[in-house]
């Protein structure tokens, strides 16, 4: 891990109340869900105004799943209804060859077996999908590229993901919540914590 690169990005916000939460307590990335059929889906403009209240240094991550020939549009059209957002996080793609060209900054949801295919992008290792389902860390741990750890971390845990596996940074959903959508203050103070007693300076965004 390099130092002054890590990342902590609590994902599945919902309200205004749990994002600044975050941030206070040290969070520098956020994830907004614009997946109609999860629970912790969001409408755009609600997300904007959230958005609105926001530092502008920390990083605000579109949650998306898309296929093959919709990443544009699904890009634009977010983008257009919250305007604020900085990078989208893309799930459900299996090549390179699926991604246009766009101005986003962008973070491909994948699996450990999968990474390989998204060489030349950041890369988010998630096979649980807001399920709370730990990654399976022995593969893990041969990984070469990069990459932002997601699946089943809490703060229990996370401590010892960062420094058994070295990731860029750390997504975390479910197990910082009280029900789908809404944060559990104690849990996340206590997962931002050990994520950041562990590694070391925070990524500038």
């Amino acid at each position: 891990m390099a130092t002054g690169k890590f990342l902590i990005k609590i994902c599945g916000i919902t309200n205004q109340e749990d994002a600044l939460a975050s941030i206070e307590y040290g969070a520098n990335a956020l994830g907004f869900n614009f997946y109609r059929p999860s629970s912790r889906y969001t409408e755009p403009r609600e997300v904007q105004s959230i958005l609105e209240q926001l530092p502008e240094q920390v990083l605000k991550v579109a949650v998306v799943v898309v296929s093959s020939g919709d990443v544009h549009h699904a890009i634009e059209d977010i983008s257009s209804r919250a305007p604020f957002i900085d990078a989208f996080q893309l799930h459900g793609l299996k090549s390179e060859s699926e991604i246009p060209s766009v101005e986003r900054r962008l973070y491909i949801a994948t699996s450990p077996e999968e990474a390989d295919s998204f060489a030349n992008f950041e890369i988010l290792i998630d096979t649980s999908w807001g399920r709370g389902r730990k990654a399976d860390w022995e593969k893990l741990a041969h990984l070469k590229q990069p990459y932002i750890l997601s699946g089943g971390l809490d703060p229990e845990n996370v401590a010892e993901a960062i420094q058994f596996l070295h990731p860029d940074g750390v997504d975390v959903c479910s197990g910082v919540e009280q029900t789908p959508g809404i944060k559990d203050a104690g849990k996340l103070r206590r997962f931002i914590e050990q994520a950041r007693r562990v590694s070391g300076p925070l990524k500038n965004v």
